[in-house]
């Protein structure tokens, strides 16, 4: 797998803008001539770093350029803090189950109940229940 630099992704996203949207109105928020945002967008054109850090906040917002590595990362760096303290780990303490103690009772004997009258009709009327 190779290696994709933060002006190469920079690049490859600015070709897609220019072939979707007026990226005349993109190159005047970043602050640079239209005809070079698309001389950098077809690979004939570098721009210079702080034009890459504000093209990078316009285009993807939440992501920061950083040159010195030519790298695309978050924009704010948040340090990992810890979100309480860990228990102790669990350790179950060892029983010793008489055999069927834990299934309870058997199965028990059926008791018939005996068959209901159903009514097909309701006293007094001639339709049937619904």
């Amino acid at each position: 797998m190779t290696e994709i630099t933060g002006t190469e992704l920079l690049r490859q996203v600015a070709a897609a803008r220019v072939k979707k949207i007026d990226y005349a109105r993109l190159a005047k928020s970043v602050g640079i001539a239209p005809d070079d945002l698309l001389d950098f967008s077809r690979g004939r054109k570098n721009l210079p770093a702080d034009t890459l850090c504000r093209l990078a906040t316009e285009m993807m917002q939440g992501t920061r350029y950083y040159p010195e590595q030519d790298m695309l990362g978050p924009l704010e760096q948040v340090e990992p803090r810890p979100m309480g303290i860990r228990p102790d780990p669990f350790v179950p303490t060892p029983r010793t189950w008489a055999v069927g103690m834990a299934q309870g009772p058997g199965p028990q004997p059926l008791t018939t109940q005996p068959a209901q009258q159903v009514r097909d009709r309701r006293a007094g009327w001639i339709t049937r229940w619904f």
